[in-house]
């Protein structure tokens, strides 16, 4: 767990997938440990970190690069999505949900075989962020060009609603509680 964090804080802070280590003071600095070549034609975006599986979903242009985090190497792949943006997960469904920009729909997939269950079509525009929050066991999808959310029930795989927002979505996440905090980028809200 404790290499996988590692990882993700490296390719949250360069955008690209080289892992570093922290020397052993807290004080002290961090320094190169191993790259992992990610194959692929770059629209890097949204990373998501699944911790029951120790895997790392990396999403870019039209597929999801899943790393074995202990491994440290690409494991798997999830093809044909269309303008891949973030990747959420649902532990209790065992499923995780990729928004597709370009396609107007999220991928809902098995998070033990990463298979496609179904696409969904979203409610909005380019389908950006995507959150599972586990209080209403629903998925948000963050629509840029809609300034809206689409509600996606995660077990029935059913739109249950929309919600407009006023301003162009970006990075959200949720509290656990019910609440999903958003950042509006063009309200700087």
């Amino acid at each position: 767990m404790k290499r996988a964090l590692r990882l993700v804080f490296m390719l949250a802070i360069t955008g690209c997938l080289p892992v570093i280590t922290r020397a052993q003071s807290l004080n002290g600095p961090y320094h190169f440990e191993k790259s992992i070549h990610v194959p692929g034609n770059g629209g890097w975006d949204y990373l998501a970190m699944d911790t029951v599986h120790q895997r790392l979903f990396v999403s870019h242009g039209d597929q999801v690069d899943v790393i074995n985090t202990v491994k440290q190497t690409v494991s798997s792949t999830i093809k044909g999505l269309q303008g891949v943006h973030g990747i959420a997960i649902a532990y209790g469904l065992n499923r995780g949900f990729i928004s597709n920009g370009k396609g107007n729909a999220v991928t809902a997939f098995d998070l033990s075989s990463l298979k496609t269950i179904a696409t969904i079509p979203v409610t909005g525009k380019d389908p950006d962020c995507i959150v599972y929050d586990p209080y209403s066991k629903e998925v948000f999808t963050f629509n840029g060009d809609s300034q809206n959310s689409t509600v996606i029930d995660a077990k029935s795989l059913k739109v249950v609603g929309t919600i407009s927002l006023g301003g162009s979505p970006e990075f959200a996440v949720s509290d656990g509680k019910g609440k999903i905090f958003n950042n509006l980028e063009d309200k700087n809200e």
